[in-house]
């Protein structure tokens, strides 16, 4: 299973044998190897929720930060790893332009819920990363519905820059995640298929197994993995219940312009 990360998370994985089910993309013939399945899902607002919180919540992290020449992310990251799981109560539902899966609704928007007066602005940044890294489960979730299990994951793209949140991504899901040495997918995915169109390698598995090179795998910590149990249904069985409330609002709104 591949986790692409960025401003959306991206999960794809491969199968010799055909998958459908609800709440995935999927399986396709033939998309990326021949004689294999493709399943997708995805996140549409992941790593774009995060920026939207340091753009309009963090002005004055990213300033201090940036005078001294560190990475706003960085200073929010350190501060974030103070935060218990479950951000004390606080939970988001990072669906801020829709949900792409497992609902696939265009309608579907963000949900803040569990504020209380003890929360901090690190308890937000937290509750984000949880809210994306709980949008992960719930696509395994449903992966595995299917049949389709997962007991590993190989990660790239920019959330790989945080090895905490990473971290977190492995806990919450109860899945390894191994980092390679190149964590720009499409810059290697591109010289991987100009290789193997070349003649250097006779196939993508073979190009794969020459030019991927992992350098880290993230093992899942059991005892914070059972506790993110209760976060992550909690997570699953907030949308489905404000989903009318919320679709009338859009609606609503829409009518305006």
């Amino acid at each position: 299973m591949a986790l692409i990360t960025g401003s959306s998370h991206v999960l794809t994985g491969q199968s010799t044998t055909e998958i459908h089910g609800q709440g995935f993309f999927g399986a396709y013939t033939d998309a990326v190897m021949p004689g294999q399945y493709t399943v997708e899902g995805s996140g549409v607002s992941t790593g774009s929720v995060l920026k939207w919180f340091k753009d309009n919540f963090a002005v004055d992290v990213t300033s201090a930060a940036e005078r001294v020449g560190l990475n706003p992310y960085d200073v929010l990251n350190e501060q974030s790893k103070n935060i218990r799981p479950g951000s004390d109560g606080l939970i988001i539902n990072e669906y801020f332009q829709g949900n792409r899966t497992p609902y696939t609704d265009s309608k579907a928007r963000g949900i803040i819920w569990g504020l209380s007066l003890m929360h901090t602005p690190a308890h937000f940044y937290h509750a984000i990363q949880e809210s994306v890294c709980y949008g992960t489960a719930h696509n395994l979730r449903a992966m595995n519905a299917a049949g389709f299990e997962v007991d590993r994951m190989v990660a790239c793209g920019g959330a790989t820059k945080s090895r905490d949140w990473m971290q977190m991504h492995a806990d919450v899901t109860g899945v390894p995640i191994a980092l390679t040495e190149v964590g720009d997918a499409v810059v290697l995915g591109t010289c991987m298929v100009a290789a193997v169109g070349a003649g250097l390698f006779k196939d993508l598995p073979e190009a794969a197994a020459q030019m991927v090179h992992e350098i880290d795998l993230i093992e899942p910590d059991q005892e914070r993995h059972e506790e993110y149990r209760y976060y992550v249904d909690k997570y699953c069985d907030t949308y489905p219940r404000l989903r009318p409330m919320i679709h009338d609002m859009v609606d609503h709104e829409a009518a305006k312009n």
